[in-house]
């Protein structure tokens, strides 16, 4: 790439005497700028109008027609960046004030002139107006550079606002699809206490209850999020493992078992373990249905753990299961009656610590069903018909013999629009039994 030559500066003399400017062109013609003459302000005017790359004037103050003061007072107008000097005599100091206020003179030469301070300073004004100039030419530089860099600003603003709304609109569509995948993982959950219920009819609505006593008696212990939920799924999927067993050994009483029977029947909670392991989210419930079967004292299985080494999930459920899977079978008396037989086991079977607990919050669970079905309506209603907060007061079956929706199910606009997909493919033979308020 080629540099551009840096245009030669120039200087403007002016005087009415031919013989003053030819001196000042003599000492000054070989200093690095083109040196300019005229001999009246008005021809300096015209010089100035067609000049460019001025850089320093130095004016006669006595001239005929027009004055020193009032020449250099124009050339400011019109070249307001060119160092102005002014040539005067020792008489003429008031007309030297007169174009320092005026025409904003730089400096000024007392004729006769020395030479050599003439140079100097005719150097020192070419150096300023070299230095200003370039000085002009960085601010420029910087300016161009600021609007350059506001632009791309402006524009980078814009990227980061319309990928802030991306990631937004990303964020909402995961929020959703989180949503989506816990609301869809819980109705597994659902689906599958309701599969394993359909072995036992009379214990219908077990592993609900069992999982809402469990979990509430978790929140109230103080446990993290993490621990309720996997407590929640185990309580749910509890008796996953009992799908293997013969229905003579399901449905034969605890207390008839054999030995051998009992030995079998209690490995329902290590093939519970190995049916849900392959799922991560279930593997922490895995193990709490595992040592379902563990005694306080150590005397259980699988792994014979003692008091607070067996997991508290475990005997958090293992009492509340015991209670509800005893209040179902209606043949060991009042809610406060089984409560009360399970004192004789603690500190053996149950966790001493927990059945108060336990105790009040079941009873605080029943009776809240109770109360719930005393202050509402009782309706039979079609799918069309229901809104969200509606109780199922019965188990809802599809034609062909799925439960669809357990009693105590609390209705939402997903569960209602579950009913109406499958009113239309497999419609069940009565309409569904719900309290609302009256």
């Amino acid at each position: 790439m080629t540099e551009v030559d840096e245009p030669t500066l120039q200087l403007l003399c002016v005087d009415d005497e031919m013989s003053i400017l030819r001196s000042l062109n003599r000492v000054l013609m070989d200093e690095d700028c083109e040196v300019l003459t005229a001999n009246s302000g008005a021809e300096a005017l015209e010089i100035l109008a067609e000049t460019t790359d001025l850089a320093l004037i130095i004016s006669d103050q006595r001239m005929p027609e027009m004055t020193g003061v009032e020449f250099l007072q124009q050339a400011k107008e019109i070249r307001p960046d060119a160092y102005r000097v002014m040539l005067t005599g020792y008489a003429d100091i008031n007309a030297t004030m007169d174009a320092v206020n005026k025409g904003e003179i730089w400096r000024y030469i007392t004729k006769p002139w020395d030479d050599e301070q003439l140079i100097l300073l005719v150097r020192d004004a070419l150096k300023h107006y070299n230095l200003q100039r370039e000085n002009q030419r960085l601010q420029g530089i910087v300016q161009r550079q600021n609007e350059e860099l506001k632009e791309w600003n402006d524009r980078l603003k814009q990227r980061v606002l319309a990928q802030t709304d991306r990631i937004r609109e990303k964020h909402e569509e995961l929020a959703r699809s989180n949503k989506y995948l816990r609301d869809s993982f819980e109705q597994t959950l659902l689906s599958f206490s309701c599969l394993i219920e359909l072995r036992d009819k009379k214990m219908r609505n077990h592993s609900f209850n069992t999982a809402a006593i469990s979990e509430h008696v978790a929140q109230k212990l103080r446990l993290s999020p993490e621990e309720c939920r996997d407590i929640r799924a185990a309580a749910l999927l509890h008796g996953i493992g009992k799908l293997g067993l013969p229905d003579d050994l399901l449905l034969k009483p605890e207390s008839e078992l054999t030995p051998d029977e009992k030995r079998i029947y209690n490995s329902f909670s290590v093939r519970g373990q190995t049916a849900i392991d392959p799922i991560v989210e279930l593997r922490q419930a895995g193990i709490i249905i595992r040592h379902l079967m563990e005694n306080y004292d150590g005397s259980g299985s699988p792994d014979r753990l003692k008091g607070t080494d067996i997991p508290i999930g475990s005997r958090i459920i293992r009492l509340a299961e015991h209670i509800d899977r005893q209040l179902c079978a209606g043949r060991y008396g009042t809610l406060e009656q089984i409560i009360e037989s399970c004192e004789g086991q603690l500190g053996s079977t149950y966790d001493p610590k927990l059945l108060t607990r336990i105790g009040r919050i079941a009873q605080e669970y029943y009776s809240g069903a109770e109360q719930a079905e005393g202050h509402s309506t009782r309706r039979e209603l079609y799918p069309e018909a229901l809104e969200p907060g509606m109780v199922v007061l019965r188990d809802v079956f599809s034609g062909t013999g799925l439960l669809l929706l357990k009693q105590g199910s609390v209705l939402s606009d997903e569960s209602i629009r579950s009913l109406k997909r499958y009113y239309d493919t497999d419609t069940p033979k009565s309409a569904v039994l719900v309290l609302s308020a009256e």
